[in-house]
Order: C-alpha cells, then sequence, then structure tokens
C-alpha cells in the first residue's frame, strides 16, 4: 500500500497540541496525585488527516477522514468500532471501502505507532460482525467490536513511529 505521507507537518502537530501540552500537563496532574487524559479522539483524526494529506471528514455515516477511518488505542489493546443503529449498514459499507489508520501509544505519547490497511483487508472483520445481525433485537442499544492488536501488528503497515516526540521510523526508511 502506497502512502503519500507528510511527516514533518504531522509531527509538529503532535508535538506542538498533543505531546508538547501533555507532558506539561502530566508534570502538574502528577503533583497531584492525578493522570490526565492522554488525547481526545479528534486529536488523532486531525494527527492522522495531516500525516495523509486527507482533506478530513465527508459525512457523519462514513468514515472519520475522507478516506480513512481512524482508530487509536493503548499500544497492545485492540482498536474498537462502534455502529449506530441507524447508520450501521452505511457505516459497516463504508468501512470496507475506505483505508483504516491504527495509532497505538503507551507512556503519555512517549512511544506512538501509526499503521495502516486497506478496507478490503479489515473487511472479514466487517463481514463477521454483520453476521451477527446487528440491532436485529429491538433492546439493543449498542453495537460495539474490535480489531485485535495482534491482527494490526501482524498485517497493517507500519507506516511511522514515534519515541520521546522524535520520528525514530518512517514509511520507506528501512
Amino acid at each position: 500500500m502506497s502512502h503519500s505521507l507528510d511527516i514533518e507537518a504531522a509531527i509538529v502537530y503532535f508535538d506542538a497540541f498533543m505531546y508538547g501540552p501533555l507532558q506539561s500537563r502530566a508534570r502538574l496532574f502528577r503533583r497531584r496525585g492525578l493522570k490526565p487524559r492522554v488525547v481526545m479522539p479528534e486529536d488523532w483524526e486531525v494527527f492522522a488527516a495531516i500525516l495523509l494529506r486527507d482533506p478530513g471528514r465527508t459525512s457523519q455515516s462514513g468514515p472519520d477522514l475522507a478516506e480513512y477511518e481512524v482508530k487509536s488505542a493503548v499500544h497492545g489493546n485492540a482498536f474498537e468500532y462502534q455502529y449506530h443503529k441507524r447508520s450501521w449498514r452505511e457505516k459497516m459499507a463504508a468501512d470496507r471501502k475506505f483505508g483504516h489508520i491504527f495509532i497505538s501509544h503507551r507512556d503519555d505519547l512517549a512511544f506512538v505507532e501509526v499503521r495502516v490497511a486497506t478496507g478490503s483487508e479489515v473487511a472479514p472483520f466487517i463481514d463477521e460482525w454483520e453476521s451477527e445481525r446487528p440491532y436485529s433485537r429491538p433492546s439493543q442499544q449498542r453495537f460495539r467490536k474490535s480489531v485485535p492488536f495482534r491482527w494490526v501488528a501482524d498485517h497493517a503497515d507500519l507506516v511511522l513511529r514515534i519515541e520521546k516526540g522524535e520520528v525514530t521510523f518512517e514509511a520507506g526508511d528501512d
């Protein structure tokens, strides 16, 4: 899978709005015995949009960006997908069509990996989820499923690794 990445711009955003502020907040929180929330999902969406040169969201029922669904999780944890009662069919169709960016992180963003998979690579998961007939029971309120971290690590393309704010791997460097 070929990716036109803007790593420099993505790192500027990451450092200025995610990693740097979190490190400052973490010091203040630690003094008070608290732990700050790492980042909001929207931060990862903006970071991914910059990195992948994607113009951004096109609709509420489609992917997070114009061409990618963005998922983030603590390193080693599964990546959760949630489908809503009114739009699950459209969303599953979009998830089969568009790319998926998986961002795993740990140690207050001191370690971040970004991996990318195609919709067709993720489609077997979606097919399995759809076979469960989401929302076929009137009482069902949520339909959440996940792609395992191990599958992502084994099958999705690693495009970027950041350690302590520095790029330590970028696609094409190997």
